[in-house]
């Protein structure tokens, strides 16, 4: 006899900001709202990395300049994991990494440490480009993975879950 799950992947309407870090208050308070059926511990984590990656992108790319926007989506892909994806703008020669950081130079430097907490709050993380190209960089979504235990996924969620 084969256990077959009854799990449809999930997804949530994007969620489209101008790209100021004016906004990051808002971004938590979206994420919180769309998540409001999970655990609180882990709409914690991923209301912290969503504000991390949105500062990022509104500091680092295209997305911070005039007219700019970060687009915040999030999915449930299996049963045991939830994705948090942030879309910039790029036009920019940097990607996101860990500092090389040694001894207590992470204790004592103001920037650059969150793409740290991303990777210590989130099962996993990374990027790709929104449109591949040879040499322009058109935007990257910088997405980090969640592990949810068995039944942290809230039953009778549809297909697509609407945001307004």
């Amino acid at each position: 006899m084969s256990l077959l799950s009854s799990f449809s992947p999930v997804r949530w309407e994007p969620r489209v900001y101008r790209g100021s870090l004016e906004l990051a208050s808002q971004v938590r308070s979206h994420v919180r709202a769309d998540l409001a059926a999970f655990p609180d511990e882990l709409a914690c984590d991923v209301e912290l990395c969503a504000s991390e990656l949105f500062a990022n992108a509104c500091e680092y790319t295209a997305s911070g300049g005039q007219d700019g926007e970060v687009v915040r989506t999030l999915r449930l892909p299996g049963e045991d994991r939830l994705r948090l994806e942030v879309t910039d703008g790029g036009f920019t020669d940097t990607r996101p990494t860990i500092p090389d950081l040694t001894g207590t130079d992470w204790f004592t430097c103001e920037r650059h440490r969150g793409l740290l907490m991303v990777a210590a709050l989130a099962l996993d993380w990374g990027f790709y480009p929104v449109l591949a190209h040879p040499t322009l960089n058109l935007g990257l979504v910088v997405w980090a993975d969640f592990a949810l235990a068995p039944g942290q996924a809230p039953t009778g969620l549809p297909r697509f879950v609407h945001t307004a």
